[in-house]
């Protein structure tokens, strides 16, 4: 382009050379429009096109793949329900029960840590996104009452299929009848005592194990008094042997005697009584007349020793079991194993490793427990035991020979069978006259019954 200057005198037309360019320019433009148009269009489609799709079409409403399942539990036993669902992000949920919605239960699971029997219904669970909302199909909660304890420790039979409990922590002494009718023998919830006296008159301080005289009778290894106590059928409650509040180890006759946390109890069949005096490291044995002695271990000094009674030593003994042959058996707390103590007197090594806490099947010392504390026989002679510590019943032949009956190795509560039952620190075990297996399962506060199928079953509430 080239700028034109006005002649000679005439007056410059500050537009001319503009219009004149802008005219020379305009076949330019529109050549170029034409080239231009359909980039524009092809770009402006596409970009529209974009647009449209993320406003028209605004994502996936959630879709439930798996809803909730119905359930049943007892009271006390933690139960969850679940649900799967798909759907654009972000999903919501809200659970309800019987139509109400439940405050805070806004996951993709729901669980009741502590079910109550009230707690039984119908859950539905509404899972909710920006683009719509679906609820699932109820699902049914079963709660059903267990018969609950503090924290039950012995647990003793009769022939007539009634359950005896001391509730260590509760200071009692329970029946429980075959229809599971759970009653006050003696003693009175929450308040720990010393007193003779008749059902909830008299008072004890964390009893632990139990058994039944040839008489009929309850005898309570009455732990923190330090004493032996005896429970009559209309429950009437007597002091046999030891001093309460009064600690220590003197052999003697009856209230002259000391012990110090005696807890396994055995009977013979003419009602001698084999007494664990756990803190004193030693069995002890009550004669019919309340006569007192120390039947092996030495008072004071825990120990591994085996051999004579007179030399051999225990580490905080718990249960026991008596034998038809006269074999007492010994749970050696304080050293995870199994003792046995002929009738001649010779103690020995059943099953375990001594100071060695495991969780191992085997014969003999290829075997390991963690903290034993109840035993009980069956009517074969296998022997039953409460390993605390791995959570579980084993049973131990008379070779030494231990297997798990139930229980996993963990603690947990749940119904099931052999490792699929879950127990939480058990220390009472039972043989009934069905042959069931009772347990005092002590950290679930329940009562827990193996058939020979070792299906694990949960006392409840007639």
């Amino acid at each position: 382009m080239f700028l034109t200057f006005p002649a000679l005198g005439e007056v410059p037309d500050p537009t001319r050379s503009p219009i004149a360019a802008l005219g020379r320019l305009m076949p330019s433009l529109r050549a170029f429009r034409i080239l231009l148009l359909p980039v524009l269009f092809l770009a402006l489609g596409v970009g529209c096109s974009k647009h449209h799709d993320s406003s028209a079409d605004p994502g996936t409403a959630p879709t439930i793949t798996t809803g909730p399942s119905d359930a049943s539990t007892v009271t006390g036993r933690p139960v969850s329900f679940t649900v799967v669902a798909t759907g654009a992000v972000t999903l919501r949920y809200q659970w309800a029960k019987d139509g109400t919605n439940i405050l805070g239960a806004l996951g993709a699971t729901y669980t009741l840590p502590s079910p109550k029997v009230q707690d039984s219904g119908h859950y539905t669970v509404t899972v909710t996104n920006p683009n719509g909302t679906i609820t699932s199909s109820p699902a049914a909660l079963a709660v059903v009452s267990a018969v609950t304890f503090s924290a039950p420790v012995g647990v003793v039979l009769d022939a007539s299929g009634n359950t005896y409990v001391s509730d260590m922590d509760d200071h009692t002494i329970w029946k429980v009848s075959p229809a599971n009718q759970k009653t006050l023998l003696a003693g009175t919830s929450g308040f720990a005592g010393s007193l003779d006296g008749k059902g909830s008159n008299a008072r004890f301080d964390t009893p632990g194990g139990l058994a039944l005289d040839p008489s009929g009778n309850l005898l309570v290894a009455d732990t923190g008094n330090h004493t032996i106590r005896r429970i009559a059928p209309d429950g009437t409650v007597t002091t046999l042997a030891g001093s309460a509040g009064a600690p220590g180890s003197a052999d003697g006759v009856g209230t002259l005697a000391r012990f110090n946390a005696p807890n396994g109890l055995a009977v013979t069949s003419t009602g001698a009584v084999y007494i664990s005096d756990s803190q004193n490291h030693t069995i002890r044995l009550m004669a019919v007349d309340g006569t007192v002695t120390t039947f092996t271990g030495i008072a004071g000094k825990p120990g591994q020793v085996d051999g004579a009674r007179a030399t051999a030593q225990f580490n905080q003994p718990n249960g026991l079991a008596l034998a038809p042959s006269g074999t007492l058996y010994v749970a050696d707390y304080g050293n995870s194993c199994i003792r046995a103590i002929s009738s001649s007197g010779t103690v020995s090594l059943l099953a375990g490793q001594y100071g060695t806490h495991g969780y191992v099947d085997g014969t003999g010392s290829s075997a390991q427990f963690y903290l034993p504390v109840g035993l009980a026989l069956d009517a074969a002679g296998l022997l039953y035991v409460a390993d605390a510590g791995n959570h579980a019943i084993r049973k131990v032949t008379t070779a030494g020979v231990v297997n798990v009956l139930a229980g996993s190795g963990s603690s947990g509560n749940a119904d099931g069978v052999a490792a699929a039952g879950l127990f939480f620190l058990p220390c009472g075990v039972a043989v009934a006259p069905s042959g069931n297996v009772i347990v005092a399962d002590t950290n679930n506060h329940i009562l827990r019954s193996i058939n020979p199928s070792a299906t694990v079953s949960t006392y409840t509430a007639p």
